[in-house]
């Protein structure tokens, strides 16, 4: 064989082995919520699949209670591209400047089930908005797969049974103007404070309550502090997976079918654990020498009936709400 032949080989053969041993691609996946909770154990889960499916090619690494940032911070790096992945409320989006469609999925009462907001929220209207928010601000949510628990109110004050008693209470409620409107119908004192204040200021008296979830609540320990926990059940959400659309940008579309993939294989663990701590909520608070009640829903129902309108055709498309109620069956 020529000189010039042998070295041409040799160059070919040093690029596949190149390529054969190239890093595979490392991706930070972050959360607020705390480690050992269920949304670290579903992003686990997610990661294990990942790195199977994609044979190392693809490595998720997983960071718990706000290491890398709280919401806002890890959806401006994403839009940045300076984070790639977060796990969290699908609403979190309403972060985003231009997300605010997306704050119909907490008109009250909306939906009436984790089942019906999986398929609501999974329907093509959302998607339709999904897309939409990936274009204008850079974050995609490529996936809406866990359930989240339905969220409550929870009270240094109670225990809470109808809508009146919560007039003039302080309680810490999500800066979105979908949540504000919801509570000052209500009669609450909004504060907004970053989730891990707020134990401090449970104990501190600076808020008498919150409107979250169990799946949130009951890790961050606030029955300790807030001893009254009313089941309101005035939304249900799932989760979603966030990514940077420069992330997005480096993978093959075969290496994001296998993230589409992972993201509704985990979420089934969230669903079943989110599930089992719902169950035990009542349990929990007994134990905490707290108080657990089912309040009059329908009253709630009936004071909150008029948030949507101020919404509808304004902030998101007139007639979503009633897509969404029949796209839940």
């Amino acid at each position: 064989m020529k000189p010039f032949f042998r070295h041409l080989f040799a160059c070919a053969a040093l690029a596949g082995s190149a390529a054969a041993f190239a890093a595979p691609i490392e991706l930070r996946l972050a959360t607020q919520s705390p480690g050992n909770s269920p949304f670290q154990r579903t992003m686990q889960k997610f990661a294990d699949i990942v790195a199977a499916e994609t044979k190392g090619e693809v490595k998720v690494k997983i960071y718990t209670d706000g290491q890398l940032g709280d919401i806002p911070q890890l959806l401006s790096g994403m839009q940045l591209g300076t984070q790639d992945m977060a796990y969290f409320g699908l609403g979190s989006a309403l972060f985003l400047k231009d997300a605010a469609p997306l704050q119909v999925i907490y008109v009250p009462y909306l939906f009436d089930s984790k089942q019906g907001a999986a398929r609501a929220l999974n329907s093509a209207p959302m998607k339709g908005i999904y897309e939409d928010i990936a274009r204008k601000t850079g974050v995609r949510i490529f996936a809406v797969s866990g359930a989240r628990s339905p969220r409550a109110l929870q009270t240094t004050k109670g225990p809470i049974t109808k809508p009146e008693q919560l007039k003039g209470l302080k309680m810490r409620i999500p800066a979105i103007p979908i949540f504000d409107t919801t509570f000052r119908t209500l009669g609450v004192r909004n504060v907004p404070m970053n989730m891990t204040e707020m134990f401090t200021a449970f104990s501190a008296g600076t808020i008498e309550g919150q409107d979250n979830g169990a799946d949130l609540s009951i890790p961050f320990k606030f029955h300790e502090a807030a001893k009254h926990w009313s089941a309101t059940d005035h939304v249900f959400e799932q989760t979603g997976w966030f990514v940077s659309d420069k992330t997005w940008a480096r993978l093959t579309p075969a290496q994001q079918a296998i993230l589409l993939k992972a993201s509704i294989e985990a979420g089934k663990v969230a669903d079943t654990e989110i599930q089992q701590l719902d169950d035990q909520v009542p349990s929990i608070m007994k134990a905490a020498g707290a108080t657990y009640t089912e309040p009059d829903r329908d009253a709630f129902r009936k004071a909150l009936a008029g948030v949507a309108g101020q919404f509808e055709g304004k902030v998101w498309p007139a007639g979503l709400v009633d897509q969404l109620r029949k796209a839940q069956r």
